[in-house]
């Protein structure tokens, strides 16, 4: 699916948004000009003979370049591979200039906020979930509900409803999502080796989370080193949630580690105190690795290592651990499983584009925000980098995106339904909020103090931070 923009097409679009007027060097640039080169790869349609066409119609093939640059902030590796081909393709289509700047991931929400107050931060600016809405706040990022209604990105209504409200603050849009997860834990990676040894039988669809420790248990063999069970994390508030809303009833949110509003902790109840029984009896069991137990402090490398069962993790881990394995071991992929009461436990979190709203080209940065988050570059992330897909249903369902792993097209369905918000404190301070749950929930798992006497502990500390003010 090509979203391909003439000069003029772009130009009509970037006046419908009333944004401001356009630079006179970019409608200058309209005028016409020399053709670049067709890019490689792309074979000539007309005879070398034939005469130029009109400088119009040259205009509308081939834009003039343009006095505008850029900047975009990306992180690095893999997740540079989109944004850069991104990049060089609204180039060509709009004679603008786009730059792509690497900045460490684990670095981008404190630059985000120091380049935002210097004045030296791009235009278009890459953010998750943990510091999102604190930015917004911020004033960092350009509010867009306006430019939605005037000028909306292709196929809009592609977008999965809950991927769209699960990035507003109060109602409001500021970002398109760039890779989603229906959860953290979401995909349950099973060596069926290991099973077949064992006599088991591999995970049938409406499984649920005691068939899943009932397999894990069995499928364990402590004296070999072998453990039934590993999650790519239970700690963080958004990793925990993603299990622990598999428990309760279906139609309550007991399960939630914060109330609907953001605003108080409710880890201290009974359905978390039954989410901790049930992990705790598999540590107990060995059937659970603790962290002494990693390979390389992960415990998704046991799982590579074949020596785990099964390991719950990210829907895009899927295909990396079929390429890290390779033919060491036969693996699949199972749905996190239902609760003991059916319940279907999800937590949105993911990465997004938004607008600085400092830039001086709101215009043209908005247009690059909707190719970058567009259904194509989606599948492109997939087929080219084995990452997720976006917010397209479109990218979810491709017959290609499915050929590299097959899991997205089953989550379609869940994603269809609706996937549960983020566990956003109402004050957007998950940092300071997460980094304390994280390291008590951490004694708790390493069995260093019990739930019992600590869950309070745990409440407690983390309250005292939803109960700050919202930053100014």
């Amino acid at each position: 699916m090509s979203h391909k923009m003439t000069r003029r097409q772009w130009l009509k679009g970037a006046a419908a948004i009333s944004l401001g007027a356009l630079s006179a060097q970019i409608l200058s640039a309209c005028a016409g000009g020399v053709a670049p080169a067709a890019p490689a790869g792309e074979a000539e349609t007309k005879p070398a003979e034939e005469p130029a066409a009109p400088a119009v119609e040259q205009a509308e093939s081939a834009p003039a370049p343009s006095d505008v640059t850029l900047r975009v902030q990306s992180a690095g590796g893999v997740l540079l591979v989109m944004p850069t081909e991104f990049a060089k393709r609204y180039e060509q289509e709009t004679g603008i200039k786009v730059i792509v700047e690497e900045t460490v991931y684990g670095e981008i929400e404190t630059k985000t906020q120091t380049g935002f107050i210097s004045d030296t931060l791009q235009d278009l600016v890459y953010g998750h979930h943990r510091w999102l809405f604190i930015n917004f706040l911020k004033g960092i990022y350009l509010e867009l509900d306006e430019l939605f209604a005037s000028n909306p990105p292709p196929d809009f209504e592609d977008i999965y409803p809950s991927v769209l409200a699960g990035n507003q603050l109060d109602g409001k849009n500021f970002s398109l999502p760039e890779t989603v997860h229906p959860g953290g834990n979401i995909a349950v990676n099973y060596n069926k080796n290991i099973l077949a040894e064992k006599g088991l039988a591999e995970p049938q669809e409406g499984w649920s989370v005691n068939d899943w420790r009932d397999l894990a248990t069995a499928a364990a063999d402590p004296d070999k080193g072998i453990f039934g069970l590993g999650l790519d994390d239970f700690t963080a508030l958004h990793y925990y949630s993603n299990v622990a809303r598999c428990f309760g009833p279906p139609d309550s949110t007991d399960s939630w580690v914060m109330n609907r509003e953001g605003t108080k902790l409710t880890l201290d109840n009974a359905v978390h105190k039954e989410v901790a029984d049930w992990y705790l009896g598999m540590i107990s069991n060995k059937v659970v690795p603790k962290r002494a137990d990693y390979v390389e402090n992960s415990a998704a490398n046991l799982f590579t290592a074949g020596l785990s069962a099964t390991h719950a993790s990210i829907a895009g881990n899927v295909a990396n651990f079929l390429n890290t394995i390779g033919d060491a071991f036969e693996m699949d992929a199972a749905l996190l499983p239902l609760g003991p009461q059916g319940r279907q436990g999800s937590c949105y979190s993911g990465n997004q584009y938004m607008v600085n709203s400092k830039t001086k080209y709101p215009e043209e940065t908005y247009e690059l925000l909707k190719s970058f988050t567009s259904a194509e570059a989606g599948i492109f992330s997939v087929l080219e980098s084995k990452l997720q897909p976006n917010g397209h249903k479109a990218a979810w369902i491709d017959p290609e995106v499915n050929k590299v792993n097959k899991i997205y097209g089953r989550l379609d369905s869940f994603l269809s339904k609706g996937v549960e918000p983020f566990p956003m404190p109402n004050n957007t301070r998950f940092t300071e909020a997460n980094n304390t749950f994280q390291a008590e929930m951490a004694l708790i798992w390493e069995q260093e103090v019990t739930w019992d006497e600590h869950v309070k502990v745990i409440t407690e500390k983390v309250q005292e931070i939803l109960d700050l003010p919202r930053p100014a």
